[in-house]
């Protein structure tokens, strides 16, 4: 018997002589209705292996063997794999999954077993029964078995080591960081026990609101100056304020005003011509037209509301 590891797993396969297949130390013949070595596959096997995804296990815990068979011919399916015989385990399953590549297919054998009681689960060598293409001769080709430890976890030694000392590594830091915050509390009380009390200060009273003083009437500003001095100064900055209250633009001239007016007030209108005809009228009737234009005035701003 040959054993040979490849990078993918462990190979182990016995020449088959006639019908008969070698296996364990002797030669051992094929069961009754076993296929003749002529009708075997001929496969180019290059890994067969097996392993579990724990090394101790509970009993009635769940986990997985997995079987990977790697062949350089593209197949789609594997079925001449004999699957491992298992003892103190239980085959709740197996999933089958298969991954091309360039160099040939693998397949990936995937066991969901229980294991019964405490002690180990063994499980025997997966293999394949094919004809080598290298040398036209009938092989099998067998994984290594396997054996897991099946421990009820009483005691340290029926641990596992690397799940225990990830296990302590965490207590160590949970504690760790409780001592931390523990200390980060008690600095923090103590300094909030030494600090002084604040003190009080009395709120200002809020400033008293000033009531807003009414808007200057820019007419009645323009009146009261006009009527003082009684000059053409002051009688342009009248006429304007005459033609702002009618509506007209800024800048704008008494033709405008007018325009703008239209009809709402006539006697805006008849205060705005005598304002014209007292900056601009013959010198001899000037004068007149100023003592009308102040007395049309103090009428207009006593009996009418501003126009807006």
């Amino acid at each position: 018997m040959r054993v040979v590891s490849s990078g993918a797993g462990w190979i182990r396969f016995a020449e088959a002589k006639r019908i008969g297949l070698a296996c364990g130390i002797g030669m051992l013949a094929l069961a009754p209705g076993a296929a003749p070595a002529q009708d075997l596959p001929r496969l180019h096997i290059t890994a067969l292996g097996m392993h579990a995804d724990a090394r101790v296990v509970r009993p009635g815990a769940i986990f997985h063997v997995i079987v990977h068979v790697h062949v350089r011919e593209k197949r789609d399916r594997l079925d001449e794999l004999v699957l491992p015989a298992l003892t103190n385990a239980v085959d709740l399953g197996d999933e089958r999954r298969r991954v091309p590549g360039p160099d040939g297919t693998d397949f990936y054998e995937t066991l969901t077993v229980a294991a019964s009681t405490v002690g180990s689960a063994s499980f025997s060598p997966a293999y394949i029964d094919a004809i080598d293409p290298a040398s036209g001769r009938a092989l099998r080709f067998s994984s290594q078995p396997l054996t897991v430890r099946v421990a009820s976890g009483t005691t340290v030694e029926d641990a596992d080591p690397g799940a225990l000392m990830r296990l302590l590594r965490r207590a160590v830091l949970f504690t760790g960081a409780l001592l931390v915050l523990s200390a980060l509390g008690i600095v923090t009380l103590v300094r909030l026990r030494r600090r002084p009390p604040p003190v009080m200060q009395p709120s200002a009273p809020p400033p008293s609101a000033r009531k807003p003083a009414p808007p200057a009437d820019p007419l009645r500003e323009a009146v009261r100056a006009y009527r003082t001095q009684l000059d053409d100064a002051t009688l342009d900055v009248l006429r304007n304020a005459l033609f702002a209250r009618a509506g007209a633009p800024a800048g704008g001239t008494f033709a405008d005003a007018l325009n703008a007016l239209g009809s709402r007030d006539p006697q805006l209108a008849r205060v705005m011509a005598v304002a014209e005809r007292a900056r601009f009228g013959p010198d001899r009737e000037r004068a007149a037209a100023a003592r009308d234009l102040i007395a049309l005035l103090d009428a207009y701003l006593s009996e009418r509301e501003p126009v807006g």
